[in-house]
C-alpha cells in the first residue's frame, strides 16, 4: 500500500500542468505543455500521437503560417504582428500560445518566417527546430480545447483532463466529457474558426462539407469513427497524407480503350477515362 502511493505521489509530481500564465520564453512555454510524463501511462498513446500531424501542426503548415503573418497582417491589413492576430492561426495549430508574452510571440513569429526564408540552411533548420516545439498534444485536446459547452460549463478547469469516459487516474484529475467524442470538437479547427473579435476565418472546408454534404444527406458516423477508432487507428489521425486511408476514401477506376484515330491508317491513340469516387464523409482535397 505505502509503495502503491509513492508511486501516486511521483506521477502527481511530474505530470504535465496546465498552466494559466504568461510565458517569456518558448522554454518556458513548451515546458508548462509538455506531455513527455503521459508516457508514464499512455505509452501506446503517446506514440501514435508522435507520428500523428498533429505533433507537427505548426512546423506542417510553415508555409502557410508564414504567408498569413508576412502577406496578410504586413502587406494588406498593415496590421501589427501581436500575441491577439497570432492567434488566429494559433487558436488552432498551437493554442498554447495565447500563454506566452508579447515579446515570446513576437519571437515565435520571427521563427516561422526564418524557418520558411532564411537562406542559411543551419539557421533554417534551427529554427525549425525551435518552432516544433508547440504543437498540438494532450493538454491541447484533452483541455484547452474543451470549451465547446463555455456558456453552459464554463472554462475547461485547470489540470483537469477530459476524456471519453472521466477514469480516474493516480497521476491528475480526470472528467468525463461528452463533446470530446463529437465532430463538433474536431470541427473547432478543422472547419470556421471565429476568432474573439467575431470575425470568420476559414481555412478550409472540411467540417462544414461534413455537416452538409455527410450528415444532410443521413450519414451517422463521426470524425472519431473514421480516423480513430476504425482499425485502431487511435491517436495517430491518418488523413490524406497516409495512402491506406485514401484508398479508403476514394475509389479509383481506370478505363483505357485503343482506337485508331484516322479511318485507314493506324495512329497509336488511345482514350482513357478517369473516374474518381468519394466514399469520405466530406469533401476531398480538403483539411
Amino acid at each position: 500500500m505505502k509503495r502503491f502511493i509513492w508511486i501516486c505521489a511521483l506521477l502527481l509530481a511530474t505530470a504535465p500542468l496546465t498552466v494559466y500564465g504568461e510565458f517569456a520564453t518558448l522554454d518556458e512555454l513548451a515546458k508548462a505543455y509538455s506531455v513527455d510524463t503521459c508516457r508514464t501511462c499512455h505509452a501506446k498513446v503517446h506514440t501514435e500521437w508522435t507520428s500523428s500531424y498533429h505533433s507537427q501542426s505548426v512546423v506542417h503548415s510553415l508555409g502557410g503560417i508564414r504567408n498569413f503573418i508576412v502577406v496578410g497582417l504586413g502587406q494588406e491589413w498593415k496590421k501589427p504582428v501581436n500575441r491577439d492576430n497570432l492567434m488566429r492561426c494559433m487558436a488552432c495549430h498551437a493554442p498554447q500560445l495565447a500563454e506566452a508574452s508579447e515579446g515570446l510571440a513576437t519571437q515565435v513569429a520571427d521563427l516561422i518566417i526564418a524557418a520558411v526564408d532564411e537562406k542559411d540552411g543551419k539557421k533554417k533548420d534551427a529554427a525549425k527546430k525551435e518552432i516544433a516545439k508547440l504543437n498540438v498534444n494532450c493538454i491541447v485536446c484533452h483541455n484547452t480545447k474543451i470549451i465547446l459547452e463555455k456558456n453552459l460549463k464554463g472554462d475547461p478547469k485547470p489540470n483537469v483532463y477530459y476524456g471519453p469516459t472521466g477514469k480516474s487516474s493516480p497521476a491528475h484529475r480526470s472528467a468525463k466529457s461528452k463533446e470530446i467524442q463529437t465532430a463538433l470538437f474536431c470541427g473547432q479547427c478543422h472547419g470556421i474558426y471565429t476568432p474573439p473579435d467575431g470575425d470568420i476565418i476559414q481555412c478550409n472546408t472540411l467540417y462544414g462539407s461534413y455537416q452538409e454534404a455527410y450528415r444532410g444527406n443521413g450519414g451517422a458516423e463521426t470524425c472519431q469513427d473514421c480516423h480513430m477508432l476504425a482499425k485502431n487507428r487511435g491517436h495517430k489521425f491518418p488523413g490524406a497524407y497516409e495512402v491506406e486511408i485514401v484508398k479508403e476514401g476514394v475509389d479509383l477506376d481506370v478505363q483505357a480503350a485503343a482506337i485508331k484515330l484516322t479511318p485507314g491508317k493506324w495512329i497509336p491513340t488511345a482514350i482513357v477515362t478517369v473516374s474518381l469516387t468519394n466514399k469520405a464523409g466530406h469533401r476531398i482535397p480538403d483539411g
